[in-house]
């Protein structure tokens, strides 16, 4: 079994970097709600992809 390795980012750096993300994934969640599907439907769906994406990172295992 892999040790989990600590991730430092300092308060600021994240604000800064939410400040970027935000804009666009409102945009995305307005987008793809509009294509149908469910704010639930689309809330999930992205946090099931970010959730791999940051599995893939940190090389933990990601849960399916």
């Amino acid at each position: 079994m892999e040790e989990l390795r600590s991730i430092t980012i300092s308060n600021e750096r994240l604000d800064d970097c939410r400040d970027v993300v935000e804009p666009d994934l409102q945009d995305l969640i307005r987008t793809t709600i509009a294509s149908g599907f469910s704010a639930e439907e689309v809330l999930i769906a992205i946090s099931e992809l970010v959730a791999e994406d940051f599995a893939a990172v940190v090389k933990t295992p990601c849960v399916r």
